[in-house]
């Protein structure tokens, strides 16, 4: 009898540990957002979607995530067929790519407050990434009017019309891209029998990527390493930017499709994969497939903590949110509340020259610790990366402000505060 009793002690010792680590996601809503949904970025505080609806006349959705609710803003002046899109790190701006224009709306205003023609594009533009400094967007130009395709570098605030020029060879289509973690490389798939390329941005070398020559679509660069997944025809592919190779081949879509597209969480433990019949949850850190869903997609996002993620179907209008689940009675997630976050008073204050600024992380996630004068306007940034939770210690140098009142705010996922100091000089 103690025999099965310490069996069955065992059994479900075996049961709650294995079930701790299982994370599982499951249909939460469906939005309906109009005729052909196409690109979708999630902002990094999570609190909005930008949709594009790839038509004529064309327009773009920003959405709640708290409500679901839509605004709706018509760009059918401008251009239609609008079709990717990123947001800036910092949250402001979206970008998104039409036939020939990419068009800059403030998240927040919900307007559009610049445009860039592209020279050399002769269909719609595809892929489009901000670099993580937020200073540059990068995206694949097609040949028309330049003698060949390549990536076009553009400022990501719209406030210049000045860009920058990278001519690819390739026998294929340039369509999905990614930015290294230091923003100093583009990876751009090429949709043909090609290998992606891996770009660098500041010297123009191109070269390609060894492994993958079946062509590919879908990418998503990793947040924390020098890696990627790349779709080679059905097969996911994780890759290193180190060796440019191909490291370890995940089981992919069933059915290879020119639809796939990939959202890596932002702690690079999760990747959610769609194609045009089915969705996939990967595992990185064992490189498996944890989940599958029969329904299909046109393109994904998730949240940074991988709690969501976004899925736009171009088939029926719709964005299907899926949301991960708790396991009632085995485990419960932490919630991570806003008074787990602190951003502690700097000091000294008043300063001269220089001042010290703590704040603590209950969680990973995306972080920006920014100066503003009394006019609200941005003078400078100290933070704009992902950070792992902790304690930090930032050195804010006034040279070259003149004496006054500053706020210095700090923005980590939906946690935001500020405080005022005093420079005096």
């Amino acid at each position: 009898m103690k025999f099965f009793q310490g069996l069955t002690a065992v059994f479900l010792s075996i049961f709650f540990i294995s079930n701790i680590s299982f994370a599982q996601w499951a249909l939460d809503t469906v939005i309906q957002v109009g005729n052909n949904p196409a690109g979708i970025a999630v902002t990094a505080d999570g609190s909005k979607l930008v949709v594009t609806d790839n038509t004529d006349p064309g327009s773009v959705k920003i959405i709640s995530t708290s409500d679901y609710s839509i605004s709706n803003i018509d760009i059918s002046n401008i251009e239609n067929y609008p079709n990717a899109v990123a947001v800036s790190p910092n949250d402001s701006i979206a970008l998104v790519n039409t036939m020939h224009k990419t068009i800059f709306i403030n998240v927040y205003s919900r307007s559009v407050v610049a445009t860039f023609t592209a020279p050399c594009a002769s269909t719609t533009l595809y892929g489009i990434a901000v670099t993580p400094d937020g200073n540059s967007a990068v995206y694949p130009d097609l040949s028309s009017g330049c003698t060949q395709q390549g990536l076009r570098i553009i400022d990501a605030n719209g406030k210049s019309s000045n860009s920058k020029f990278i001519g690819v060879n390739t026998s294929g289509v340039l369509t999905g891209i990614g930015i290294t973690p230091d923003g100093s490389s583009a990876l751009v798939t090429t949709f043909s029998l090609d290998a992606p390329k891996i770009v660098n941005l500041i010297n123009s070398s191109v070269q390609n990527i060894a492994g993958i020559s079946s062509g590919s679509y879908g990418i998503s660069m990793f947040h924390k390493s020098d890696e990627a997944l790349i779709f080679d025809g059905d097969s996911l592919d994780r890759v290193s930017l180190i060796s440019n190779s191909v490291t370890k081949k995940i089981s992919g879509l069933s059915y290879n499709t020119n639809l796939q597209n990939i959202a890596i969480t932002g702690d690079d433990k999760y990747a959610f994969v769609v194609g045009a019949f089915e969705k996939l949850v990967v595992s990185l850190e064992n490189d498996s497939v944890l989940e599958t869903f029969t329904a299909g997609g046109t393109n994904v996002a998730a949240n940074s903590d991988g709690s969501y993620f976004f899925v736009t179907d171009g088939y029926n209008g719709t964005v299907r949110v899926y949301k991960e689940q708790t396991l009632t009675g085995i485990k419960t997630k932490k919630n991570i509340i806003v008074s787990d976050y602190r951003l502690y008073q700097n000091y000294p204050n008043p300063f001269n020259p220089s001042t010290i600024i703590n704040y603590q992380l209950p969680k990973d996630g995306p972080v920006t610790l920014k100066i503003f004068n009394e006019l609200g306007q941005e003078v400078k940034t100290l933070v704009n990366q992902y950070q792992s939770r902790g304690t930090y210690t930032v050195n804010f140098e006034a040279s070259g402000l003149t004496s006054g009142i500053y706020f210095y705010k700090l923005q980590a996922g939906y946690f935001s505060s500020t405080k005022k100091m005093l420079l005096i000089k």
